[in-house]
């Protein structure tokens, strides 16, 4: 079984005008819709999504999936669990399109990069819906804070992360579900009516959104809730603003906040605050004295990806660059956190020839699915030590228990991670059991065989593989 999750969305600013090619902001945040797929024998395709109505759009990203890649299948099992609401408007339609896909790839082994989950995902949501921009499907893909246009043409990455510039983003509930195909019709047919004057609107937050984005990169975030306030007054003259998101838009501007404006489509739904931290308390006071809800979320969060729940909750040692014990975190929190730097091991295998021995990564992998790595690798959990952990990740992997022997540590940075690595070397001359889970396939290599073979493209090693390698003088 394959178990995926994607993320929800907020649009930060350029609504509306998005659907019409404009430029936007939008990010990822932190509440996550998970699907969970496995191939059986049943020739059926069973949906269990106990939170939601009904299954269309998971039936039809099956339809254009198994379409688009080629994917014939006995019969699929899917279960779907979402840990937000989905009176919010956060995408859970983009986001649950988005992990079946992506779980399709993953469990069929199929070699999708994530501009052509793109338009497939976003394919899907069109042939439901009928209107849409794709910026949800791109934030659900991609996540982090993204600047999206043009159906997908624009898709650049924004590394803003507002906690570390001390603001937040607060987000308040106004109690009404909006409708956005609804709305996004009614200002379709607006535009009909008064070409001119909606034009003139959409052209005036696209600005507003490249403006907004410059002071993002600047840091200048009291300018930037400037902009959000401006977006919002072109948003109430759109008509898509209502009076119970507007006493929550006042009440957190009065209360502190740098700018607020409905985020989404409008008439409900949501209201995004940006606050500096020491205001928040405030704000969010102020919102639900004004009849709205707070609704806790972390935005610039990660994009699709193979979730474990009980790999997530394992705890990681985290340590400082002395390799000091600091504190215990959560995988997730590691792997989502550069600054949790966290101990790992890196084993290498060597045969009598000198040959050294590789892992292909299964495809069902989150990280680096299909990519060569060093002959075992894996994270030291609370309570072990090194060696231990090195031993076990062996065995587990690779099916060998042999000597190792301490070479050194180091640090690397891959992604968004931040690891301290210690690196053993050892001779082997057992016969190599790898697990088909872990391990794709095995191989034993020269030197000069795999600098010929990452030549050719044969072999591509993970940047964490190339730099063990590196550490231990190999390459």
């Amino acid at each position: 079984m394959i178990t995926v999750s994607a993320p929800g969305k907020l649009m930060l600013m350029g609504e509306h005008a998005v659907v019409y090619g404009y430029p936007c902001i939008v990010t990822a945040v932190s509440e996550r819709l998970t699907v969970a797929m496995e191939e059986t024998n049943s020739g059926k395709i069973v949906v269990e999504a106990p939170q939601v109505k009904n299954t269309r759009f998971v039936d039809q990203a099956i339809i254009e999936g198994c379409k688009a890649w080629g994917i014939q299948h006995t019969g699929l099992l899917l279960q779907t669990k979402s840990n937000f609401s989905n009176c919010y408007g956060f995408g859970s339609s983009s986001a649950v399109t988005v992990a079946t896909l992506f779980a399709l790839v993953r469990l069929f082994e199929k070699n999708v990069d994530k501009k052509e989950l793109f338009e497939i995902a976003y394919k899907t949501v069109l042939a439901i819906q009928g209107v849409g921009s794709g910026f949800d499907v791109a934030a659900a893909i991609y996540g982090e804070t993204l600047l999206y246009g043009n159906a997908g043409q624009i898709m650049n990455p924004l590394p803003w992360k507002l906690e570390d510039d001390g603001v937040t983003l607060v987000v308040g509930y106004s109690g009404m579900k909006a409708d956005t195909p609804v709305l996004v019709k009614e200002v379709a047919q607006k535009r009909e009516k008064e070409p001119e004057k909606v034009n003139r609107i959409f052209e005036a937050i696209g600005k507003l959104v490249l403006q907004a984005r410059e002071q993002g990169d600047a840091h200048d975030w009291h300018a930037f809730g400037k902009f959000m306030n401006f977006n919002q007054e072109y948003l109430r003259d759109l008509g898509v603003s209502t009076e119970k998101l507007e006493a929550m838009i006042f009440a957190a501007n009065k209360a502190g906040a740098y700018g607020a404006k409905l985020s989404g489509a409008g008439g409900g739904d949501c209201i995004i605050a940006l606050v500096p931290k020491e205001k928040q308390e405030s704000v969010e006071n102020a919102i639900i004295k004004a009849g709205g809800s707070v609704v806790p979320v972390a935005t610039s969060v990660a994009g699709v990806e193979i979730t474990n729940e009980k790999e997530d909750n394992e705890m990681l040692i985290v340590v400082n660059d002395k390799d000091e014990v600091v504190s215990y975190r959560s995988r997730f929190d590691c792997h989502h956190d550069a600054s949790l730097r966290h101990r790992i091991v890196a084993v290498i295998l060597f045969d009598d020839k000198h040959r050294v021995l590789l892992q292909k990564r299964s495809f069902t992998k989150a990280k680096h699915p299909g990519l060569w790595a060093v002959t075992a690798s894996g994270h030291v959990s609370k309570g072990e030590k090194y060696e231990e952990a090195a031993a076990r990740e062996l065995k587990e992997e690779m099916g060998v228990t042999v000597p190792l022997t301490f070479v050194k540590t180091y640090i690397e940075k891959p992604d968004e991670e931040s690891e301290m690595v210690a690196a053993y070397t050892g001779l082997t001359s057992e016969e190599i059991h790898p697990n088909a889970e872990e391990v794709s396939e095995a191989l034993f290599v020269t030197k000069d065989e795999l600098l010929r073979s990452m030549l050719s493209g044969k072999i591509q090693l993970t940047p964490c593989a190339y730099q063990a390698l590196q550490e231990i003088q190999f390459l």
